[in-house]
């Protein structure tokens, strides 16, 4: 009894995060997004991984353009009719969508137009915005984090920052 007493402790204290990934995988979200952006335009895409109980590890990324050339015109327009594609490189990969990942030129607050139109409109999925179109290395703390709760509700857990969504390694 004296263990899942100490766990129920250590979650009330320091929670589990949500999301988890590696930092070189965060680097290389972060790399793609700057260079499909360009520095001038919006892009993003799906954070594909693993649930593992509360906890969902990211591991793959799958940009908008990727599925969609079409995607990112300034401001990011997925046609959801090539949904198809992003279930079958799920199959390929033998992993799931656990969230979306996209930048904006300033700041990381949702915009209207993100909060009405989810990429996945799932109760429970959660999109990242990462600000500045991910001109710098944004951790959990600089970055939005949101979760659509259905009906058009959210919950913003950015100032959550790494006790949300945790990235792994010492080095940067």
């Amino acid at each position: 009894m004296g263990w899942f007493t100490a766990l129920l402790t250590r979650e009330r204290i320091s929670p589990m995060p949500r999301l988890r990934c590696r930092r070189r995988f965060w680097r290389h979200v972060l790399r793609e997004l700057r260079e499909r952006g360009g520095g001038r335009r919006e892009s993003g895409g799906f954070l594909l991984g693993k649930q593992h109980g509360s906890e969902a590890v990211l591991s793959a990324f799958l940009p908008y353009d990727a599925i969609d050339p079409k995607a990112l015109r300034g401001a990011i327009l997925f046609d959801g009719s090539r949904m198809d594609q992003v279930w079958a490189e799920c199959r390929r990969l033998g992993l799931d969508v656990i969230a979306d990942v996209h930048t904006h030129p300033a700041g990381f607050g949702q915009s209207g137009i993100d909060q009405a139109n989810p990429m996945m409109p799932e109760r429970g999925h959660v999109a990242l915005i990462v600000p500045n179109f991910a001109d710098g290395l944004y951790l959990p703390g600089s970055i939005g984090i949101y979760e659509f709760r259905g009906a058009g509700k959210w919950i913003d857990h950015s100032p959550s920052g790494s006790s949300f969504f945790k990235i792994d390694g010492w080095l940067w």
